[in-house]
């Protein structure tokens, strides 16, 4: 398994494997990885010759604190990458990536929202993706939109740098999936983003890097979200149309120790919010466990008659 953390040499790489016929599977992630990314993993050697994944915290997909706090080591994500078929990590510094940006702190100003916003295209600014004001302004991007400017930005250099045939993302973060889709179609379209089901501990908390930082009351605390959504599929599964109602009843079942941030119901092809459910939704709750930010995504299909 290799590391690189130049771009150049990187590039280099893979375009001496493509050239041997060798397809290229990515799996782009902030570190720390866990379950749910070796699930990524095991799905892009599956489907091509070579897994690359790339480890890189993004400082603009963060506050200060976030990004300074988050759960990450790399000598446990290597040992994870290399149990995993992975044949490369591309582990690039800050400067690798954004080498315009002289200061840490430079990052943080983009915490405001871009004015000029598009409401139906992509706008490149100062080497920047601002995404549509139609795909943004949903979900977690109603309260910080700069944070899927700053995933689509990282993920286009990646792209730009790895080349890929495929990338996989989790469904997790349902919204930034749809927002990389759209980006790709429109600036990448020889490279196909994959999304993959949720995968979940045995107690059924949804994976994520950060619950290594939940104590164990938080964790249950955490999994009364879970299972509340849970219980909303299944009323939604049972006849139940009328979104109000559904939400109401996961704010009613969700612990008074957890603090919403954002919660939603969605319409799956338009990120939409809805009144009436009569097509597939995804149900999203955002939510804080003190310091600690989680989220839980239930896609719901619909089989309408």
């Amino acid at each position: 398994m290799k590391i690189i953390t130049s771009a150049s040499q990187a590039s280099t790489d893979i375009a001496k494997l493509q050239a041997s016929g060798k397809t290229i599977g990515l799996v782009p992630t902030l570190g720390g990885l866990h379950k749910g990314h070796q699930l990524l993993m095991q799905r892009s050697s599956e489907e091509n010759d070579i897994t690359v994944i790339s480890i890189f915290l993004n400082p603009m997909q963060f506050r200060k604190k976030q990004f300074l706090e988050y759960p990450s080591d790399f000598e446990q994500d290597k040992l994870i990458a290399q149990k995993t078929n992975v044949s490369m990590i591309f582990h690039p510094s800050v400067k690798e990536m954004y080498p315009d940006i002289t200061e840490m702190d430079d990052f943080f100003k983009y915490q405001t929202d871009f004015k000029r916003r598009d409401e139906k295209n992509f706008v490149i600014e100062d080497n920047i993706i601002h995404v549509a004001s139609n795909l943004v302004y949903h979900l977690d991007g109603k309260i910080h939109p700069w944070v899927f400017d700053g995933s689509t930005t990282i993920v286009s250099k990646l792209f730009k740098v790895l080349h890929p045939n495929r990338a996989y993302f989790g469904e997790k973060d349902f919204q930034q999936l749809a927002i990389l889709t759209k980006m790709a179609a429109i600036y990448f379209p020889k490279i196909k983003v994959l999304g993959v089901p949720t995968l979940r501990d045995a107690d059924g908390l949804a994976f994520s890097s950060r619950n290594v930082l939940l104590s164990d009351t938080q964790r249950q605390s955490a999994l009364c979200v879970c299972h509340a959504l849970q219980s909303a599929e299944n009323m939604i599964k049972t006849g139940e149309t009328e979104a109000k109602i559904v939400l109401d009843t996961i704010i009613k079942t969700i612990s008074p120790l957890v603090k919403i941030d954002y919660i939603d119901i969605i319409n799956k092809k338009t990120l939409e919010p809805i009144t009436k459910i009569s097509d597939d939704i995804v149900l999203y709750v955002a939510f804080f466990l003190n310091e600690i930010r989680l989220t839980e995504t239930v896609i719901v299909s619909i089989h309408n008659s």
